[in-house]
Order: structure tokens, then sequence, then C-alpha cells
């Protein structure tokens, strides 16, 4: 496993960033208004992400597992039924986006909103993923290049780490493998079937940047989606970090699995959370 590397960051604004930054509060002004130099791109807020594929599987897991997986976050698992949370396990093909082309694993957990005192257990979380708006913290971001492991790690607080990713598309299906020398990791397969358009959203993404817990909105659009309630799997193999899925109970089949054909996003400044 690589160790997460350094970026050079400078900081300086346009007018618009921070107009925008403003308009959000002044606690964003500062993170919107900087700019970062990395390996000799200038990136800055919103980024884009503006044309890629991927495969999502989404599982029903114990809360207190999942809550004991994320523990050093400060955040917790939003349930959908008594003792139940939802993990999910995605793969990304990014093939046009300011950090690059590169691939992504992400290993994550539907979270509770902070701030949020007066929701109805379980139905207000149901609610969030039907309108898009569910929040998510992700414990796992595994990436193929040392720019996107570093643009996520300085401009977020992504948990970012360099590894062996490999995709591909054969007989119906797209896979994304993670292997570690000789030893598979992981695999997720999911049928690349689609013909749907749905909404965009934009679901608040928390994370723990400086020490600090902050929400980024990641704004997305996807074309030639497919949801699928079989073909999809997920392989873990005889390593540490895929035990990580096996305290969740994983492997197992997931209650629903997503092909998004095309995907485009935005990704907004990290903001402070607030308590209250």
């Amino acid at each position: 496993m690589t160790e997460p590397g350094t970026g050079t960051v400078t900081t300086a604004g346009t007018e618009a960033g921070a107009a925008a930054a403003a308009a959000a509060g002044p606690d964003a002004v500062a993170a919107a208004d900087r700019r970062f130099e990395i390996e000799g791109r200038t990136l800055r807020y919103p980024t884009d992400f503006r044309d890629g594929c991927s495969l999502v599987s989404m599982f029903l897991v114990p809360t207190r597992a999942a809550d004991e997986q994320i523990a050093a976050s400060g955040f917790a698992a939003a349930e959908v039924a008594p003792g139940r949370t939802i993990a999910t396990v995605v793969g990304v093909h990014y093939t046009d986006t300011d950090c690059g082309a590169y691939y992504e694993v992400a290993w994550g957990v539907m979270v509770k909103p902070i701030g949020d005192r007066r929701r109805v257990p379980y139905g207000a979380t149901v609610t969030d993923i039907l309108r898009g708006r569910v929040a998510s913290y992700t414990w796992r971001l595994a990436v193929s290049t040392t720019l996107s492991r570093d643009a996520g790690l300085r401009m977020w607080g992504y948990p970012k780490t360099v590894e062996d990713l490999r995709f591909e598309r054969s007989g119906g299906q797209a896979s994304m493998a993670w292997h570690d020398g000789e030893t598979e990791v992981m695999r997720l397969s999911v049928p690349d079937t689609g013909t749907r358009t749905p909404k965009r959203i934009s679901p608040p993404v928390y994370s723990v940047l400086d020490g600090r817990q902050v929400v980024g909105n990641l704004t997305q659009s996807s074309t030639d989606v497919g949801y699928h309630r079989s073909g999809a799997s997920i392989r873990l193999g005889a390593h540490p970090i895929a035990d990580e899925l096996r305290r969740l109970g994983l492997p197992k089949r997931p209650i629903l699995a997503a092909w998004n054909g095309h995907l485009t996003f935005r990704m907004s400044a990290p903001r402070p959370l607030r308590s209250a």
C-alpha cells in the first residue's frame, strides 16, 4: 500500500469563486478561494469530473459493525431498519477529469446528518436515499494515480491511497478488481447494461480534513443507467483489507446494484460541519 504523498498548495482566488464562497458562509471562504498546484496542474473548487462509468453495489449490514469501522471519523451510521444500515462498494473508471484519468474503489457507509435532531428513525434515511440526498462517509478509497490521491487528500481529506486497480468489461459484465501483488483483495462485478437517465442529485459527502469534520456536495448526472437486483457479485480475497468488509458480513448478495454508463459530476469546496 502506498502512503499518502504531498502536494504544493497555494492560495489565490477568482472573483466568481469568492462570490460563491461568500454565499455559502464565512467558514467556506478560505477553502473555496484556494488553488492547489499538484503534479503541474492547478486545481480549484469546484472540481469537475466530466466523464466516466461506475459500478455500485449496496449491502444491508449490521449498524454496530459499520459504526466500529468508521468510529475514528466521529460519524455514525444511519439506520434504515433496527440494527441495520447500508454500506456501499463502488468502482469508477474516470476518463476525463480535472485530476486526469484514473480508476477508483470506494467503500462507504450512509451516515446520520450532523445537526439534525428531529429526524424520524429509519423513515428519514429511506426518504433521503430515494431523494438522492443521503449523507455518506467513505472510510476506504483506493485510486490508481498519485495525482488523484493527492488531490483527494489535500482538497477534501479523503483517505485515498494508490493501489493496483483493474477495470474490465466483458460478456455483459463490468468489473473492478483490487490487487496487492499476487493477491486479489476484492472484485466487484455488475451487469453493464442500462438505458435510464435519472434526475440530477447533489448529496452531501462527509469527510475529515485537517482533523475537522467537513461536508462537500457531489452534484451528479448519469446516463445509460441500469439498476439490477441480480447478476451482481463481490468476491473477497485472503487479505487484511478485505477483512474490513468481512466484518460487515460480506461477501453476500447486494440488495441493489447499479451501472452508470456515463457519469458526470462536480465536487464543491468542503464546508465545516456544525453539531447544532
